[in-house]
């Protein structure tokens, strides 16, 4: 009977130090492919390479640095499509904050009813309404290689 309690004892001992060790990550992935079209008025992208702030509040400090022409929108949009976005919900007992950060590329997506989206690779991206009020915020981002390639393909040499 003590071999079995100390067995027992030392079983749970053992499984509560592994659970506190370990942690469960579960990907969660997006494509933005379910952008309607014909709702976009325009396509801005904000370079924050040489930016102080990398936060959702550039907005007040830095100016787009190109906007995307009506005949690039159409392949802008298949090819943002074809990107995959992830976000990693992680399962632990310590506290873990996710990312509020912008990266270099910043696109935003300007509808018509005034209302527009913030997408970068960095983990971080917001949708505000008419009012600039943020609606929604999420953490998905993307292969850093590949969203800059994204961003080269439209803008211009000289400003990327």
């Amino acid at each position: 009977m003590k071999i079995f309690r100390a067995a027992a004892i030392c079983s749970l001992v053992l499984a509560m130090v592994i659970s506190l060790t370990g942690c469960i990550v579960i990907p969660i992935h997006k494509r933005y492919d379910d952008i309607d079209r014909e709702q976009v008025a325009s396509v801005d992208v904000y370079d924050l390479r040489n930016s102080e702030s990398h936060y959702s509040n550039f907005l007040e400090t830095e100016t787009a640095v190109y906007t995307l022409s009506e005949d690039q929108l159409d392949g802008f949009f298949s090819d943002l499509a074809n990107i995959r976005f992830t976000d990693n919900l992680i399962i632990t007992i310590a506290a873990v904050d996710p990312s509020f950060y912008y990266g270099d590329w910043v696109v935003r997506i300007n509808y018509a009813d005034g209302s527009y989206s913030l997408i970068s690779c960095s983990g971080y991206g917001e949708t505000y309404d008419a009012n600039g009020q943020v609606i929604d915020s999420n953490h998905f981002g993307c292969d850093d290689d590949e969203w800059e390639q994204l961003v080269g393909k439209y803008v211009p040499e000289d400003i990327f």
